[in-house]
């Protein structure tokens, strides 16, 4: 007998869809050895049920504590332990059943402070008009995870007066591969800002900060109450400059909260210590619903408590666009089929009876044609192996992002089976396994402790993934993560400088092998690079640069992949059209959120090393995708050329997303633009998608805005049109469109020759140049 305490999550609370820590306390009561293994069972969001298998050892009376991490499905709130002996005979049975909110979903924030008392106002706020509830957690150094899977539950993180150099490098590296994955790390200022800031200035922003500075500001004014003067406070600020940050918040022209993308997370810094604001926020507490939904975002929160719900599952959908097809190599050579067969008609047909009856054998026709047809069954059956699946078999989308210290491996693997029968395949040890499955189609749950539908087991430097009985050809989806030190130096690596549509410097290809389909993605911008060796290196001034529409990454893709070249050959073809399929992914998820930086990305010509499972003799067709990210100069000459989406505009009126800078069709679409108090505007331009990126398949419908566009006129309260086909303006056209505030308000008017075929339009991207006061 063995018994078994668990604690999971953080506070024995736990999120569906997240990756869980477990930390089991197991204590041998037997006076004898045990050898077997521990197995952790639970249920994804299709009701599937997988057990994690580990080997475990126990000494006569022998108590041991050891920490897991398991993925949880939404709307799993069961987790059974199981102990077996080597003879595989159960021990011990642990069922547990996890403390899961499924009524409100909730915002999981973690803290890292050394006085987390006085940021008790995160916990239990209201978020977003009530859509969610905030559920702080106390995070402590020395115990800080060093795993990211170990931070998988946390939506975000706040670090507030916490020296951060005291965290090791493996902590501080799966706080970082944290945020880029997804998470939102708020760090705070003020007097501690060398705490806080000083470790991670150097690769997160533009210049030096300067010192803390006492300064009174308004916070009712953040709030626009009806209260000035009253709720002033004196607190010391930190003015610094975050690389492509984005002014969340601002009092009296002084930035309060600046965010920028990294990955799929966000950094947001505070000019402020967040404990030196607790006291108004305790009275205010709307106060806190404003800071958390204007940092987190609404396309964030939205999709956040989607997740709760369970009705996010748009990584399975795309996985399963990506990964649920074969090889071009697999399919049929009809020309081959062709020829068989009709040499088989004629040999049974006219050639095999003029021969009979040349020699006056035709009673023997109706012999012989039986044993002919079973010769070209054979034939058949033989042309047919190489299309012909005998073993289980794989396919699999390779993300390698290599970056100065690191590399972050992500692939997505679809596993089947020719047959109703159980089948093993073994995964490279040293990464995160995560099944991707939807709620759709949600099986009853069975009894617990029943035997379990998938099973991954670790085996020392390599880990078996057992599929039980399943229906043949059936899918099994999953997303496999490792990291490495980038001890060779591979990637890609140059200097670039935008300004505008002139773009310079050199992209030098620094993987060990070639690549293919290269380009330069910036925030609605493409550079194609083409095909380059290893160790080479294109000047980017050669090459084409076009502006791209961010509602349309399939389009963009295409003409990237070359989908639209008119590639000779049906393999060639079809490879075209998986590679932009892939790339559709991957650009959907990257640039629909604004980054100061370039990405490189490039389809690798090399076949090593690149599958996650080890198995050799299995069919297998896959490609990777490798990026790398490079830092962008957009200063010549003492001006700054920049998007005015660095921050998100402000909508007064219509259904603009954000997200792809496009607009439902119907209303008029007004927004704000604010682009910055303290810069001064040389040029406004308007950027529209290259016509290229129109449809070109004779689907009807247009990706890019047709229509009347007017600036708001701030002196007689009126919008005016711009005139038709003017995209540049100077700053004497736009001394009357201007605020105080230096915001430029336009209106967007869809036109009566706008086609009628997609329910969004591409707006034009604003791009302003100008200096700095």
């Amino acid at each position: 007998m063995v018994a078994i305490e668990l604690e999971y999550g953080y506070g024995n609370s736990a999120k569906g869809g997240r990756e869980l820590p477990l930390t089991l306390s197991l204590k041998n009561e037997e006076q004898t050895e045990l050898k077997g293994t521990l197995e952790i069972l639970t249920r994804q969001s299709d009701g599937e049920c997988y057990a994690y298998e580990y080997p475990l050892e126990l000494a006569a009376a022998e108590t041991q504590r050891a920490q897991y991490v398991v993925p949880i499905g939404v709307g799993s709130d069961q987790l059974v332990l199981l102990i077996k002996n080597e003879a595989g005979e159960l021990v011990s049975e642990s069922s547990h059943t996890l403390n899961i909110n499924v009524t409100t979903p909730e915002l999981f924030i973690g803290i890292l402070s050394d006085r987390p008392e006085a940021l008790s106002y995160l916990d239990r706020a209201s978020v977003n008009y009530g859509q969610l509830r905030t559920h702080s957690y106390v995070l402590a150094g020395d115990s800080f995870p060093s795993e990211r899977r170990q931070l998988d539950s946390f939506d975000v993180i706040v670090v507030n007066g916490y020296r951060l150099s005291r965290l090791d490098v493996e902590q501080m590296r799966a706080l970082m591969q944290w945020m880029r994955d997804g998470g939102v790390l708020m760090l705070g200022t003020g007097e501690r800002v060398n705490d806080t800031l000083g470790i991670i200035a150097p690769e997160f922003l533009d210049d030096i900060y300067e010192s803390p500075e006492e300064l009174t500001l308004n916070l009712s004014e953040l709030q626009e109450a009806d209260a000035p003067g009253a709720e002033e406070l004196t607190l010391p600020l930190v003015h610094f400059s975050l690389h492509g940050g984005t002014v969340l918040f601002s009092s009296d022209s002084e930035p309060l909260i600046t965010a920028a993308n990294k990955g799929k997370g966000a950094l947001a810094v505070a000019s402020f210590d967040f404990s030196d604001i607790s006291s108004y926020a305790e009275t205010h507490s709307s106060f806190t619903d404003m800071l958390l939904t204007k940092t987190l975002g609404s396309t964030r929160l939205d999709r956040l408590a989607s997740e709760a719900y369970g009705t996010e599952h748009d990584e399975y959908w795309s996985a399963q666009s990506l990964i649920d097809s074969g090889s071009p190599g697999l399919l049929p050579n009809l020309g081959a089929y062709g020829a068989v067969l009709g040499f088989y008609l004629l040999c049974v047909g006219p050639l095999l009876y003029l021969t009979l009856r040349k020699h006056s054998l035709e009673l023997y026709y109706r012999r012989i044609v039986p044993v002919l047809a079973l010769g070209f069954a054979a034939v058949i059956f033989a042309l047919s192996s190489a299309t012909r699946f005998e073993d289980s078999f794989y396919s699999y989308a390779r993300i390698c992002e290599a970056g100065e210290d690191a590399v972050n491996d992500t692939s997505y693997l679809n596993l089947r089976n020719p047959y109703s029968s159980s089948y093993s395949v073994q995964i490279r040890d040293g990464s995160e396994l995560s099944p991707l499955t939807t709620a759709l189609n949600q099986k009853q749950l069975r009894a617990e402790g029943g035997e379990a539908d998938v099973i991954i087991r670790e085996q020392g430097k390599s880990r078996e993934l057992t599929v039980n009985s399943t229906e043949p050809f059936r899918s099994h989806f999953f997303k496999i993560r490792s990291g490495r030190a980038n001890q060779e130096g591979i990637g890609f690596s140059g200097e670039l400088s935008v300004f505008g549509d002139d773009c310079t410097g050199e992209v030098t290809n620094h993987f060990p092998f070639a690549v293919s389909n290269a380009a330069v993605v910036l925030y609605g911008k493409i550079i194609p690079l083409g095909s380059m060796k290893e160790g080479e290196s294109i000047n980017v001034s050669e090459r084409t640069l076009y502006h791209i529409p961010l509602n349309d990454s399939a389009t963009v893709a295409a003409f990237l992949s070359g989908v639209y070249d008119g590639a000779a050959g049906q393999d060639a073809r079809l490879r075209a059209l998986e590679r932009a399929n892939f790339l559709a992914f991957y650009l959907s998820d990257t640039t629909t959120s604004y980054s100061a930086d370039a990405r490189i990305i490039a389809f690798s010509e090399s076949a090593d090393g690149e599958s996650p499972v080890l198995d050799a003799g299995l069919k297998n067709f896959g490609m990777t995708l490798v990026t790398s990210t490079i830092s962008v100069n957009n200063e010549r000459d003492g001006s700054i050329c920049r998007s005015a989406l660095i921050r998100t505009p402000e909508v007064l009126s219509g259904d603009y997303i954000a997200a792809t800078n496009s607009y439902y069709r119907g209303d008029p679409v007004v927004l704000g633009y604010l682009l910055g108090s303290s810069f001064k505007v040389e040029e406004l331009v308007l950027e529209e998608p290259d016509a290229l990126f129109e449809h070109t398949d004779g689907e009807s419908g247009a990706h890019s805005f047709r229509g009347s566009i007017s600036f708001y006129n701030y002196e007689n309260g009126n919008f005016e049109d711009i005139e038709s086909g003017k995209r540049s303006f100077r700053a004497s056209e736009l001394r009357h469109y201007l605020s105080p505030d230096n915001m430029i308000t336009v209106r967007y008017a869809e036109g009566t020759d706008s086609a009628a075929g997609r329910l969004d339009t591409a707006l034009p991207m604003l791009t302003v140049i100008g200096e700095e006061e």
